[in-house]
């Protein structure tokens, strides 16, 4: 049984189509986030599934039920929203017990409610206090907090980390992570950030102008993104397209990079197959940073190459350094032990299993 599926999902606001056939499925506990440059049509997707908004067409089942024409009250669902929604004049106990008043439960139950949900997000002191007299992060937790004393099918998660400072979103990201760990809930969980969607989904839906792009585990898309854009949006710094024709050597097919400091030979391993076809022709050959890094003694599918060094910026832990090869800006993550002087040569290598190939009139994976 799927604790979600949406089937043939359209909708259109006027003339404008935001959203153009979705089709999902997640099973029962399972973290799904939908991710997407603004105006993609995540959060226009969750509304349908919360049922704020009306699809066009196409079907939402939440477990076995169809609730494609249910209110939202009669969805079993729980949502999270990025500004919170918090009653100002309730206490964080009479925020988190509403619903339940709401629902007529009895007030030991309540009660009860009310404190393991506290104890579970470590809010027990905050419990008589005002929304006002919160910061940012205790009232993040006091929405969550409500959303669980639901105890839903599934929770809906409207970007509900983009108002916290970079640190404090850090924090709540990982409290996130382990509670779905210990509660094991359905949830669906909707950002633009590309680090939230990797650390903490099972799944992933990457959407693009109301299409979704790719659907699998996040390693899956990060390795073998299946076109350009999900190569290009997931990952910080992103992936690097460097254009190269394809050709057969002595060695086997590859593809040589021109650089300040010479030429360089990547053997293109990865989808040996598919790119017999391509002998001759111009490729996109994707390669992420930490692909490409300082190179002591490597064997194997390390490629060494030597490159001029045209910027330098130090992150704490690691360095990106910037050189151009086939005319085109390509950034390596080095130690910073290993840093040489911008305008020096360093050797890199290129770890050659982990190339994707692309169509630069599609961009479209080569597979």
């Amino acid at each position: 049984m799927h604790a979600l599926k949406i089937e043939n999902v359209y909708k259109s606001f006027g003339d404008t189509e935001v959203l153009k056939g979705i089709n999902v499925a997640i099973e029962p506990g399972q973290f799904l986030i939908l991710v997407g440059p603004s105006g993609c049509g995540k959060s226009t997707l969750l509304n349908i599934i919360a049922g704020l908004e009306a699809a066009t067409s196409g079907h939402i089942y939440i477990g076995e039920r169809e609730v494609t024409n249910l209110s939202p009250k009669d969805r079993d669902i729980a949502m999270v929203f990025q500004s919170y929604a918090l009653y100002p004049n309730m206490s964080v106990r009479k925020n988190i017990s509403f619903g339940l008043e709401i629902r007529k439960v009895p007030k030991a139950e309540q009660r009860e409610t009310v404190q393991r949900v506290a104890t579970m997000l470590q809010i027990e002191d905050l419990l008589d206090r005002k929304p006002s007299q919160l910061s940012g992060g205790q009232r993040q937790r006091v929405a969550m907090g409500r959303a669980l004393a639901r105890d839903p099918s599934i929770f809906l998660f409207d970007e509900p980390l983009s108002n916290l400072d970079a640190k404090l979103r850090v924090e709540m990201r990982a409290e996130m992570k382990e509670l779905h760990q210990r509660i094991q809930s359905t949830v669906v969980y909707v950002t633009h950030d590309q680090i939230e969607a990797m650390t903490l989904g099972d799944l992933i839906a990457v959407m693009k102008d109301g299409i979704i792009q790719q659907f699998g585990p996040p390693q899956v898309i990060y390795n073998a993104p299946k076109n350009m854009f999900v190569a290009g949006f997931l990952g910080s710094p992103s992936m690097n397209f460097i254009p190269a024709v394809v050709e057969q050597t002595e060695s086997g097919l590859g593809a040589f990079l021109e650089g300040g400091a010479g030429r360089i030979f990547i053997p293109l391993v990865h989808c040996t197959q598919a790119l017999k076809a391509w002998v001759g022709k111009a490729v996109v050959l994707g390669i992420r940073p930490e692909q490409i890094t300082h190179a002591p003694e490597h064997e194997g599918r390390i490629q060494i190459g030597v490159c001029r060094i045209n910027r330098v910026e130090l992150t704490g832990p690691d360095a990106l350094v910037t050189t151009c090869l086939n005319k085109t800006d390509v950034i390596a993550r080095v130690q910073p032990s290993s840093l040489c002087q911008v305008g020096e040569t360093m050797a890199l290598g290129f770890d050659t299993s982990m190339i994707v190939a692309f169509d630069p009139a599609t961009e479209e994976a080569i597979v």
